[in-house]
């Protein structure tokens, strides 16, 4: 089953950036991205926005796996 944690590391990967790398192009943390990618923590509604928008993509697909 496809999850937000798994949908990310999708994005992220497909980018062919590093944890890191997307850490620093948005201003975080990396062990906030790793949190989210392992599940362990879910973006807030602020961080999945900045994140759908980075990735050019809906907060829906990123959340629900839904395109529009």
């Amino acid at each position: 089953m496809e999850t937000i944690s798994t949908r990310i590391v999708s994005l992220r990967k497909d980018a062919g950036l590093s944890q890191q790398q997307l850490a620093d192009d948005l201003n975080l943390s990396r062990r906030a991205v790793s949190l989210w990618e392992t599940g362990r923590r879910t973006p807030d509604l602020q961080s999945a926005s900045l994140l759908a928008d980075y990735f050019h993509t809906t907060l829906d697909h990123l959340v629900k796996g839904e395109h529009s």
